[in-house]
C-alpha cells in the first residue's frame, strides 16, 4: 500500500506537462520542456539553504537508529534486546551474514539506508558525503542495536543500496516540492514528496522549509518521462504456458535526465528506476530495478549520431512464486544513438559490472544453516557480476525494445557454489491515443546452479505481461 500511495502522489503531484525522453520520445532534442533547470543560482541556494553542520546529520542518524530500536524492542523483537553484553559480543565476533528474509535483506535495507542517506542530503552535502553518513548509520547499527552479529550483506545493501535509492528519491522530491505554492496543494506537495523520503521531510520540518514560500528555484530539476500502466501477468512454472498463476499488476516506469545530452555527466544526471506491484498471490514487490550514470562523457558526430561511456551503478530486484534475483554493483558501460529520424531510431547500451552483494532462491540453501543461528535462508548470497545489454527501436507509433540481463553470484553464505542467471526480455508497446499506449512484455528466465558438493540444478521458465499505461 505504501508504494502505491507512493506512485499516485508523485503523479498528482509533479508538472502533468508532457515531457518527451529519450528512451521513447521521437522529437527529444527539439522539445519545448517546461522545466527549467542546470541555471540554478548557487549563491541564492547557500542563503535560503545553508549546509549545516556535519554533526547534525550523523546524529540524526544515530538518533533513528536508537529510535527504531526502542521501538522494535517495544513491539517484542528478539534482535532487538540488546545490552552491553550484545554489544562487546558484536565486536568480538565481527562481520557475518545473517538470515533475513530476502525482502528484508534485499529491498528492506536498502530502504532504511534511503533515511540515513537523505538526512545528510537535505543539509546541503552531496552524493559521496551522503553515502558516506549512511554508512556510519548502517554500521552504528549493526553493532549497537542487535544482538545478532554485523552482517556484511545489511552493511553493503544499507549504505550504497540506499544511497542509490536515496539519490534517486531525492530527485523526485525536487521534482514535487514547490516553495511558491500554499495552502491545501502545498500540504499535499510536501506530503506527496516525504512518503518516499521521510528523512528529507523530517528536515525540512526542523529548518522550516517546509512552511517556507518563495518564488525563488531552489532546487535542481531536470527532463524526466514516466508512464504508469496496469495489466496482467502470467507466471509459468516451467516453459509452457499450461502451469502457473495470472496476477493483477501495476507497473511504474521513469527516467531521469537525457542520456546522451550533454558532453559531461555527472552523478544522477541520468537514472531509470522500474517498479512492479502485484495484488494477488505473488509477492507485493515484484521489481524494483534502477541503473544510474555516476560519471560520463558523450561524443558527437557529425551525422549527429553519439556515443557514451560511464561509470554506472545498479540495483536489482526481483521476485515472484517461482524465483528472487537481488544484487547491487557498479561498473561500465557504453551506448550509442544514432541519429534521430521522422519515424525511426536506433539505441543501445551495454554495461558490464561487479556484484558487491547479490542473492539468487536455490533448492539447497536451507540445508545451510547461518552459523550463529539455529536458522537458514531460502536463497545464496554472495558477491559476483552482471552483464546487461539494451536495444530499442523507436517508431512514431511505438517502441520495440529488447534486453538481457545476467547475474553470476558466487555464495558466500548457503549452498556452496555459484548462481548463473540470465533474463531475456523483449517488450513491444503502441500508442493509441494522446498519451495512452497497450504493450505487451515477455520474460524468459533461467538459472544454472553449479554446487561444489551437490547435484547441479537448471530452471527455466516464462512470464507474460500486457497492460495498458499512460505517459506523462
Amino acid at each position: 500500500m505504501r508504494k502505491i500511495i507512493l506512485i499516485i502522489s508523485f503523479i498528482f503531484a509533479v508538472n502533468q506537462n508532457i515531457i518527451g525522453q529519450y528512451l521513447y520520445s521521437s522529437n527529444a532534442d527539439t522539445l519545448d520542456v517546461q522545466i527549467e533547470f542546470n541555471n540554478l543560482d548557487l549563491a541564492l541556494i547557500n542563503k535560503f539553504n545553508p549546509q549545516k553542520p556535519l554533526w547534525i546529520p550523523v546524529v540524526e542518524s544515530v538518533t533513528q537508529s536508537f529510535m527504531m530500536g526502542a521501538f522494535n524492542f517495544v513491539t517484542g523483537s528478539e534482535f532487538a534486546k540488546i545490552g552491553i553484553s550484545t554489544i562487546k559480543h558484536n565486536f568480538e565476533r565481527g562481520w557475518a551474514t545473517d538470515a533475513d528474509g530476502f525482502p528484508t535483506n534485499m529491498v528492506g535495507h536498502p530502504l532504511q539506508g534511503t533515511v540515513y542517506f537523505n538526512l545528510a542530503r537535505s543539509s546541503g552535502y552531496n552524493y559521496w558525503v551522503s553515502l558516506g553518513v549512511a554508512s556510519i548509520g548502517s554500521w552504528q547499527w549493526e553493532y549497537f542495536m542487535e544482538n545478532e552479529p554485523p552482517s556484511l550483506n545489511d552493511q553493503i545493501m544499507t549504505s550504497y543500496g540506499g544511497s542509490l535509492i536515496g539519490e534517486v528519491f531525492f530527485k523526485l522530491s525536487n521534482l514535487i516540492i514547490d516553495e511558491s505554492t500554499v495552502g491545501t496543494e502545498r500540504f499535499f506537495r510536501e506530503l506527496g514528496a516525504g512518503i518516499f523520503n521521510p528523512g528529507r521531510l523530517f528536515n525540512r520540518l526542523i529548518y522550516g522549509r517546509a512552511s517556507r514560500v518563495t518564488n525563488s528555484q531552489l532546487y535542481k530539476k531536470d527532463h524526466y518521462f514516466g508512464e504508469i500502466a496496469f495489466g496482467g501477468n502470467y507466471i509459468a512454472e516451467g516453459t509452457d504456458f499450461e502451469s502457473g498463476e495470472k496476477n493483477p499488476m501495476l507497473t511504474f516506469d521513469f527516467t531521469y535526465g537525457r542520456l546522451f545530452k550533454n558532453s559531461k555527466i555527472k552523478p544522477f544526471d541520468f537514472f531509470r528506476l522500474r517498479t512492479a506491484i502485484n495484488f494477488k498471490k505473488q509477492p507485493l514487490i515484484g521489481q524494483l530495478n534502477l541503473y544510474n550514470i555516476f560519471v560520463g562523457n558523450v561524443i558527437s558526430y557529425e551525422n549527429k549520431s553519439r556515443f557514451l561511456y560511464g561509470v554506472l551503478g545498479y540495483f536489482d530486484y526481483l521476485e515472484n512464486n517461482v524465483y528472487q534475483i537481488g544484487a547491487t554493483g557498479i561498473g561500465l558501460g557504453i551506448g550509442y544513438r544514432t541519429q534521430p529520424q521522422k519515424n525511426i531510431q536506433f539505441i543501445g547500451t551495454l554495461n558490464v559490472g561487479s556484484i558487491l552483494m547479490g542473492g539468487a532462491n536455490s533448492d539447497y540453501a536451507a540445508d545451510n544453516n547461518v552459523d550463529f543461528l539455529d536458522s537458514a535462508r531460502t536463497y545464496n548470497m554472495g558477491p559476483g557480476a552482471l552483464l546487461k545489454a539494451e536495444a530499442l527501436l523507436k517508431f512514431s507509433f511505438g517502441s520495440f525494445y529488447l534486453g538481457y540481463n545476467f547475474w553470476w553470484i558466487h555464495t558466500w553464505d548457503g549452498a556452496p557454489g555459484d548462481e548463473l542467471i540470465g533474463m531475456l526480455a523483449p517488450k513491444f508497446r503502441v500508442r493509441v491515443y494522446e498519451n495512452w499506449f497497450i504493450g505487451s512484455e515477455y520474460l524468459y528466465y533461467h538459472r544454472r546452479g553449479k554446487y561444489a558438493d551437490l547435484e547441479n540444478r537448471s530452471f527455466k521458465n516464462n512470464e507474460v505481461r500486457i497492460f495498458i499505461g499512460y505517459a506523462f
